[in-house]
């Protein structure tokens, strides 16, 4: 008799070993998974994402009371416009160029909400040199267009880029700043190498002893020189990893950094200052200076009158070119306090929810059925008003101010 037991093939074991064998599908052939979408049910029964926080958490430094800042500053905007800026990037798109050109018109516009009483100048280094695109002022405008014509030219980049040269530019520039401004330089960087003329290092000896402070934000990677820079002068250093994080580096310096407490600190002084009155339009024809122009233009519109020599100028704030009179009104001075004296972080609310947000008016959210202790909303120190999320950023990033008590 034949055993028909040792005839029996085995398909099956040769089958999962090929299905083993096959290849998987590759990560970004499988379905998305959002795992920060996963929601949570609250004790009224609705639905709460999980991952919904405050925007404290590594996001926002602590408020420092009691620092000295330079709330005056002239801040010179350095564009590495070489050839490599032309380059085409993964990260970068459409250049290295466009993207440092829309990072930097959204920086000007942000700076003098934050800074009305500062000016912005826009510097550009190219083909072994380093000339100026916008001079000093407070013109917005002037800035933002200068920046879009840059972005648009066809021969805006070439050569290499020149540090020694930026530096010793922005020194120039900086050296009739009156010394109780906090002078500041920012360079945009999309270059490894740098071409100069001279000792690069000499150059960085005599910027420091100048009591300019250089910002360096590389946009390819991290380069000794441009790090020792920022050291040296005490700056900040940062290599931006992609256009979000490139705007997110910039808006890290718009707030007036501390001022160190040593003798390359700006000096003390009282400030002579005018506030204007304003002329209604509809009268003669006279001459009136726009801001951050030398030259006056004859208009009809009216315009803000000097209080020391009576010359119109179009907008505020501005610097009279006549009598060299700082003018600002009270909402641009104003604008000024929270960096000396900013409102203090909200207590967080651990315990039972108010009802009713102060700010919206909306239901703070409670705690999930069955979860550990969250936070229901953030309370005033001061007041104790109760404020949700959403208004506790509102009044931290925005208004400074607490609607309950009116004061930081």
């Amino acid at each position: 008799a034949v055993d028909h037991t040792t005839a029996i093939p085995t398909h099956n074991t040769h089958m999962e070993e090929d299905a083993e064998a096959e290849p998987q599908s590759y990560a970004w052939e499988s379905e998305l998974q959002r795992t920060w979408d996963a929601v949570e049910e609250t004790a009224d029964g609705s639905l709460r994402s999980a991952a919904a926080g405050s925007w404290r958490p590594g996001e926002k430094p602590s408020v420092q009371v009691g620092v000295r800042r330079g709330v005056m500053r002239a801040v010179l905007l350095v564009l590495d416009c070489s050839r490599h800026a032309a380059e085409h990037d993964v990260e970068m798109k459409p250049s290295r160029l466009s993207v440092m050109c829309d990072a930097a018109s959204d920086f000007a516009g942000r700076f003098f909400e934050q800074n009305p009483v500062s000016t912005l100048a826009v510097l550009v280094t190219r083909r072994e040199k380093a000339e100026a695109l916008t001079q000093l002022s407070c013109n917005v405008r002037q800035h933002q267009q200068a920046l879009r014509a840059l972005a648009a030219s066809d021969d805006g980049c070439g050569g290499d880029a020149s540090l020694q040269n930026a530096l010793e530019l922005a020194r120039d520039t900086l050296s009739s700043v009156a010394s109780f401004v906090s002078r500041e330089v920012l360079l945009l960087s999309s270059s490894l190498t740098t071409c100069d003329p001279g000792d690069l290092l000499a150059s960085l000896s005599s910027i420091a002893a100048s009591r300019v402070r250089c910002s360096v934000i590389s946009l390819l990677a991290e380069v000794y020189i441009c790090r020792r820079i920022a050291r040296e002068t005490g700056g900040e250093y940062g290599v931006a990893l992609s256009q979000p994080h490139l705007r997110e580096l910039l808006l890290r310096l718009l707030p007036p950094r501390p001022v160190c407490q040593d003798k390359l600190a700006p000096t003390n002084s009282l400030v002579k200052v005018g506030f204007p009155s304003r002329v209604p339009p509809g009268g003669a024809p006279a001459l009136t200076y726009s801001a951050g122009s030398s030259r006056p233009e004859v208009r009809a519109d009216g315009g803000f009158a000097c209080p020391q020599c009576g010359v119109l100028h179009a907008e505020l704030p501005t610097e009279c070119p006549v009598c060299a009179l700082k003018l600002l009104s009270a909402t641009d001075l104003s604008k000024t306090y929270h960096h000396l004296f900013p409102l203090p972080l909200f207590k967080q609310q651990l315990g039972p929810p108010a009802a009713l947000c102060f700010g919206c008016g909306e239901a703070l959210p409670a705690a999930a059925r069955n979860a550990a202790p969250a936070t229901h909303g953030f309370t005033c120190g001061a007041c104790g008003a109760a404020f949700c999320e959403h208004c506790d950023a509102l009044l931290h990033e925005s208004l400074h101010a607490c609607p309950s008590c009116e004061g930081p």
